[in-house]
């Protein structure tokens, strides 16, 4: 019997495109797969310039975007993460924001355990998400806290 996957991290990405690049979920997988030669998308979601949130693979299946936790993790791709001069920039629009937001939610009520971390806090390399995931979630916490108060 397989054993099942345990989800430790929510991994936050950017696709490393321009906003005016028309890019979507289905030219990612076609990058992954084609260009990469991986058997489906590597991320579990994407989450396009209107606000879209499209499912790659399933949440029980180990992903292809965090090297060395893919077996313990979700990947979010947000379309965006890179100004017109190919510079790091977080220019996602606010539906994104928004949407992410609910998508974390909802995944941290799955993965309570999961800790919410940018791509590159597995590797300093890296610029992706190309904003602060841990100002991002304390922002997006005290607006919550606001709402219900």
């Amino acid at each position: 019997m397989a054993r099942r996957k345990e989800t430790h991290f929510i991994v936050i990405h950017c696709s490393a495109t321009t906003a005016g690049q028309q890019v979507g979920f289905e030219e990612i997988k076609r990058w992954h797969m084609m260009e990469r030669a991986f058997m489906d998308i590597g991320y579990h979601w994407v989450i396009e310039r209107d606000g879209s949130v499209k499912q790659g693979r399933g949440c029980d299946q180990w992903g292809a975007h965090c090297r060395g936790h893919n077996h313990e993790s979700v990947g979010i791709c947000l379309v965006g993460g890179l100004s017109k001069d190919g510079d790091p920039a977080d220019n996602f629009t606010a539906i994104q924001k928004q949407m992410l937001k609910l998508l974390v939610t909802g995944l941290q009520s799955l993965y309570p355990v999961a800790q919410v971390k940018g791509h590159n806090h597995f590797n300093r390399l890296k610029d992706c998400p190309c904003f602060d995931v841990e100002q991002w979630l304390a922002e997006a916490s005290i607006q919550t806290v606001e709402a219900v108060a």
